[in-house]
């Protein structure tokens, strides 16, 4: 069995490289980026009655959009492999999740906030670059 193993690890040695290094530099990339973008985030866009709506009005708008949903997604799948890799993944997909326009949307945003321990950790992450925390 252990040789089995030993020769797996010789076989796919380049690709465990290739995916540690990616893996430290997405954990780089997220510890740098995380607080920077959740500070971007409104205080009071958690708050019930408030309620943000993107507002496609003409082609700059939609691209904007589309840019956004972009980077939405990559954070998502980012967040999904730092799951199992070192990295902020659960911040990374909520942070994904934010960036991106779907239906239920609100509703999905919302039940995250509700969980406490995500709603103190998303602060600390704000408080991290002298942002005042989230209202909810």
């Amino acid at each position: 069995m252990l040789d089995f193993i030993n020769s797996l690890l010789v076989e796919y040695e380049e690709l465990l490289v290739t995916v540690g290094i990616v893996s430290a530099v997405i954990f780089v990339i997220s510890l740098v980026l995380m607080p920077w973008l959740l500070s971007k985030i409104p205080v009071d866009y958690f708050m019930q009655s408030n309620q943000h709506k993107a507002e496609i009005k003409g082609f700059g708008s939609l691209l904007i959009a589309i840019i956004k949903t972009g980077i939405g997604l990559v954070l998502l799948l980012a967040g999904i492999i730092m799951l199992v890799t070192p990295g902020q993944g659960i911040i990374s997909i909520l942070l994904g999740l934010f960036l991106m326009e779907f239906p239920g949307k609100r509703k999905l945003e919302i039940k995250f906030i509700n969980h406490d321990p995500t709603f103190k950790t998303l602060n600390w992450l704000r408080s991290k670059t002298n942002h005042s925390p989230f209202n909810r």
